[in-house]
């Protein structure tokens, strides 16, 4: 600390760039160790960094905190949120109602590391030594040690955050052996205050399970959970519009990530490869197969190795689907309002007017029962495509928030036999190929001397590749989208071998090492997503 006191006094006056000469350097904080991993080029650039780490038992942490991916994960995501006021020029990543691994705080073989940001003092282009002095020394110091030393904490709100970590995992355990695919808690506030926030809605209705869906599930102290569970196969979600049933189905698909106390969701658990599918417009399809779905196209021939560059709504939706399942999806989340209706249904009367050999669309309804024969489960929300409830092995209606069971009185209702044109489901098993895209891993631009890889509100570019996730239909916070795209970088750059689905959960292990950005991890789902969506600029 001393050495980086006199070394920024020596500073003072220098030009600015001067600064640069602390980039890749280590000083000794006491207990911390400080490591500048980027230093900014003048007072209006992007942000310095900088790596700060500290053994957990110096600062004061117990053991039993420690010793798990489990409890390390959360313990992380605890301290994180110690960080809630910025301090004077110095910054750390904005924290979500997500539980996720993260680079800007993680725990590793008891090893804290936090990535910090800090705009370096300037008298113009002039360095501030002594201003540069307190900002690091005095101001950074202080804000770490509120924020990371145990002595210095809410003992019982870190304990409770932890236990609640492991009391989610474990409900998530015992999906599988009650055969069911999702649980919704009693209680649960499902609604949010706007379609802009994550905070629960105040003076919500909370969720209640029907009878005939209540189960409990066990806490690791022997505690149980009542709520609802949602059985394997087809579910459909019915109501009217206002009523509740696409908050339901919001609900599930945010709970592939653990949400933290006082969320509402937080004990909403769902198969972690559950994804939503909807229609994309105008999306990048690189090679898939969508047959099952899509029979030749005129004058395109084939779709078994379907390629376009604008995707209409139907071929787009039935790429996303047969994508996940290639990716390892054996849960499927579907809405009717974003769907294509072609995608979903094909009434009688129009098969009767327009016969197969005239329509290449195949409807989901044709082929739901074939991928629920091979273990692919659905929810689905539909609130005009009734011949869903002749498919359906579970029924749920909403009604003023209110859920009830009405698996039997679909049945009644609709005893006809419905009208479906049968045929084999594959799903595909692809090779990886990334020899295809190597061609754009190069500047992007002449001004630009090496591979950039950026991530900004869902568009991922590296180098001359594009990626597009603007419309995937799940949330995708920044530092998640820059997981992707240096994850995605290193994936082509090594030209990976193999089985594409194999190849993509190896590289969603564990984060890529950088000092110098904010990663989230992301599932192999939005990795995959991204991966099938690259498009070459030019």
């Amino acid at each position: 600390m001393r050495e980086l006191h006199q070394r920024l006094l020596k500073m003072h006056g220098k030009p600015y760039g001067v600064y640069k000469s602390l980039q890749g350097q280590y000083f000794n904080f006491g207990d911390f160790t400080i490591k500048f991993t980027h230093i900014q080029g003048d007072p209006h650039a992007q942000p310095s960094k900088a790596m700060l780490s500290a053994k957990m038992n110096s600062l004061g942490f117990p053991e039993d905190l420690l010793g798990t991916k489990e409890k390390e994960i959360a313990l992380a995501d605890f301290l994180l949120r110690q960080f809630d006021k910025t301090a004077e020029n110095i910054s750390i990543v904005k924290t979500h109602s997500q539980i996720m691994r993260r680079n800007s705080l993680y725990i590793e073989n008891g090893i804290v590391r936090v990535l910090v940001s800090f705009n370096l003092p300037g008298d113009g282009r002039r360095i501030e030594g002594e201003k540069a002095s307190e900002l690091l020394i005095g101001i950074l110091s202080d804000w770490v040690t509120t924020a990371m030393y145990w002595n210095n904490l809410n003992k019982e709100a870190c304990n409770a955050h932890i236990e609640y970590f492991i009391n989610r995992n474990f409900l998530l355990s015992q999906l599988s052996e009650k055969n069911l695919v999702a649980f919704v808690p009693n209680g649960a506030i499902l609604p949010r205050e706007s379609g802009v926030s994550e905070a629960p809605m105040q003076n919500a209705v909370p969720f209640a399970s029907p009878p005939e869906l209540l189960v409990e599930l066990n806490l690791p102290n022997g505690e149980r959970v009542a709520g609802m569970g949602i059985p394997k196969g087809i579910t459909v979600i019915a109501g009217g519009g206002f009523h509740g049933k696409s908050t339901l189905l919001h609900a599930l698909e945010e709970a592939v990530y653990p949400h933290i106390l006082g969320d509402g969701r937080e004990y909403i658990v769902i198969d972690e490869s559950a994804t939503p599918i909807k229609t994309e417009e105008g999306r990048v399809v690189n090679g898939t197969d969508i047959s099952p779905l899509v029979r030749e196209l005129p004058l395109k021939g084939s779709t078994k190795n379907f390629c376009t560059k604008n995707a209409s709504g139907a071929t787009s939706q039935a790429a996303n689907l047969l994508e996940a399942l290639e990716l390892g999806a054996s849960t499927i989340l579907i809405d009717e309002d974003a769907s294509a209706v072609n995608f979903l249904i094909r009434d009688e009367r129009m098969r009767k007017l327009i016969n197969a050999e005239s329509e290449p669309l195949i409807p989901l309804t044709d082929r739901i029962k074939d991928f629920a024969k091979k273990g692919i489960n659905f929810i689905i929300v539909a609130g005009a495509c009734g011949d869903y409830l002749s498919l359906a092995d579970t029924v749920i209606a909403f009604t003023e928030y209110k859920a009830r069971c009405l698996t039997e009185r679909a049945k009644e209702i609709d005893k006809g036999k419905l009208i479906v044109d049968n045929g084999e489901v594959k799903i595909e098993n692809r090779g990886v190929n990334t020899e295809v895209f190597q061609g754009g891993l190069k500047p992007g631009s002449a001004l630009e001397k090496s591979v950039k890889v950026k991530a900004t509100a869902g568009q991922i570019s590296i180098g001359m590749l594009r990626t597009d996730l603007r419309k995937f239909p799940t949330f995708c916070h920044q530092e998640l989208q820059r997981g992707i795209a240096e994850i995605l970088h290193n994936f082509i750059k090594e030209n990976s071998s193999g089985n594409l689905k194999e190849a993509l959960k190896s590289v969603c292990e564990k984060l890529p090492e950088n000092e110098t950005n904010d990663l989230a991890l992301p599932r192999v789902m939005e990795l995959g997503a991204a991966f099938f969506r690259i498009n070459f600029h030019y």
